[in-house]
């Protein structure tokens, strides 16, 4: 084998996926599905950047809080105000944080990734095989020049951990699949396999994904499941309304990161209208419509 060879990443290997998927217990039309759809192309991105990324500093949130997006949470909030009222009633989640939620994630929608989904997952259940792992070392200097002892210990056990994650997220494909087979095949997102305007993973659209209207699957892609969706995760990992302590630990579970947390908190706030006079009250408490002063119910 050349040097040059030697300096490539290897090829992803079909077969060592599905001999993985078959050994897991994975459907055969599913297998036979995820298959069809497979795109190798971004296979070296995708399992550099979710293996590596951890090395290089992390990105400050606090710099998306600007007039920018002041400007467009509140035009957002203005063209899905419908939602938003749906949303604070049966969840009792505050509109402007929904909306700055929204806006950091993926900017109401305009920057959504263009990763296949299922290939995502596909590409880092190789993350363990072991010419893999060894060509991630080589190249893990590009990342952090600095690298200890620990943080290539760290890389080989990202590889096993990444590859056991994709598979519990392909799980949640499957149960997708099952729902809304062109659906889950279809999904485009982020390089970690997240997706639509809230950048939800599968296992999370399969617990919290909720549509604005009953009997059907929620879409992630339309602003009104995503507004009702990010409610109700937001809602079942401990928000409360007028509690702000729970504020900052419901957005932390949605990314384990105070100041992203607290950048959405400050968006929020800095986008609220004043002379808006809205009453908001928590639908889980309170049955009855949410309507703005002085409006009486038709």
């Amino acid at each position: 084998m050349s040097a040059e060879a030697k300096d490539k990443m290897p090829r992803s290997d079909w077969s060592y996926v599905e001999k993985k998927l078959k050994a897991s217990g994975f459907d055969k039309k599913f297998i036979a599905d995820l298959k069809k759809s497979y795109e190798p192309k971004h296979f070296e991105m995708v399992v550099k950047l979710n293996v590596l990324l951890f090395l290089v500093t992390a990105d400050y949130h606090g710099v998306q809080v600007t007039e920018e997006g002041v400007q467009k949470v509140r035009s957002f909030l203005a063209k899905n105000e419908k939602f938003f009222l749906q949303a604070e009633k049966e969840y009792g989640v505050s509109r402007n944080v929904i909306a700055s939620l929204l806006w950091v994630e993926t900017r109401h929608g305009q920057n959504q990734g263009v990763f296949h989904v299922a290939s995502s997952f596909l590409h880092l259940l190789q993350a363990e095989r072991k010419d893999v792992e060894a060509y991630l070392q080589k190249k893990a200097p590009e990342y952090n020049q600095k690298l200890t002892a620990q943080q290539r210990k760290e890389i080989t056990l990202r590889t096993k951990k990444k590859a056991d994650w994709a598979l519990q997220e392909l799980k949640a494909m499957a149960t997708l699949h099952k729902k809304d087979r062109k659906l889950a095949m279809n999904l485009r997102g982020s390089f970690s396999g997240a997706f639509g305007m809230p950048q939800f993973l599968p296992s999370s659209y399969q617990h919290w994904a909720r549509a604005s209207q009953k009997g059907r699957v929620a879409d992630l892609y339309k602003p009104s499941d995503a507004i009702c969706s990010v409610g109700n995760y937001l809602k079942q990992h401990g928000w409360r309304w007028n509690k702000s302590p729970t504020h900052v630990k419901s957005l932390m579970k949605y990314n384990n990161s105070r100041d992203y947390a607290e950048a959405i908190l400050k968006l929020a706030e800095k986008s609220k209208m004043p002379t808006a006079k809205i009453k908001r009250i928590p639908a889980s408490k309170n049955k009855k419509r949410i309507l703005p002063v002085g409006k009486k119910k038709q």
